[in-house]
């Protein structure tokens, strides 16, 4: 059985859609340093969710829809090839895609991220489908790494806080597993390893997130260091990433 919408008929998902959990891809284009592709987000993302529906469809009913493909990544505009979406468009986009599913009979949803400037977003709009505008679903929002990272840290390939970082070492990874040929070796050439630059993109406070104006504008647009990944090490993470996510899913089917 197809796990993708795009490629069943409506009459096809008029039948599955009651007894089938939805997962919607979101993602970005946005630049991954001198290395990677603006499309980074959206390969790794999609990869992720349509392999992890095809392992959970041994257990339960997966339909994938196609990756909602531009995210709210105003932060990395100081650089070339950023096409975001504002904070409130990016989040009526997820909801109006949700609503579509909703209509179509989906009752249980969920909310894939693979670009971290989603990551809120995401969840505000699980709370006000749910809440606010009384949509009769379930709906879980999570980033494929979060659901990852506790396996990928026990199995010693990084460290959690490498993970997923932007451009660094785990994306690099992944995408040598996946499109090797979109990695740019004179690029990855150019990087220079950034685990000690002061302030960094993700600045470090206990229990909130900082914001800071400039640090983008100011940084090289990766973490850590990227030179440092290979294609061994991200064809381990996918395998780890795609068990886990899968379980999730299935998780999240027989929980509701």
């Amino acid at each position: 059985m197809t796990v993708l919408l795009e490629e069943m008929t409506r009459d096809q998902i008029k039948a599955l859609a009651p007894n089938a959990v939805a997962v919607l891809p979101t993602a970005s284009i946005e630049q991954h340093g001198p290395h990677l592709p603006v499309v980074t987000d959206t390969l790794l993302c999609g990869t992720v969710a349509r392999r992890a529906a095809e392992k959970a469809s041994e257990q339960a009913k997966v339909v994938v829809t196609p990756v909602l493909t531009f995210g709210n990544s105003h932060h990395h505009r100081p650089f070339a090839g950023v096409l975001s979406l504002a904070s409130d468009t990016y989040m009526a986009a997820v909801r109006d895609v949700l609503e579509g599913l909703a209509l179509s009979g989906f009752r249980k949803l969920v909310v894939l991220n693979g670009h971290g400037g989603n990551t809120d977003s995401n969840a505000v709009v699980g709370l006000d489908f749910v809440n606010r505008l009384g949509h009769p679903v379930s709906i879980a929002t999570a980033a494929y790494w979060d659901i990852a990272r506790p396996a990928i840290v026990e199995q010693n390939i990084l460290p959690g806080g490498r993970i997923p970082g932007h451009a660094g070492r785990f994306e690099t990874a992944l995408v040598m597993a996946i499109r090797p040929d979109l990695v740019s070796q004179e690029g990855l050439k150019q990087t220079k390893d950034q685990s000690q630059a002061k302030g960094g993109l993700f600045a470090a406070l206990t229990g909130g997130t900082v914001q800071v104006h400039g640090a983008w504008a100011a940084s090289a647009g990766y973490t850590d260091d990227p030179a440092a990944a290979t294609a061994e090490e991200g064809r381990a993470m996918l395998e780890i990433i795609v068990q886990r996510v899968a379980d999730f899913l299935v998780a999240f089917d027989q929980s509701n």
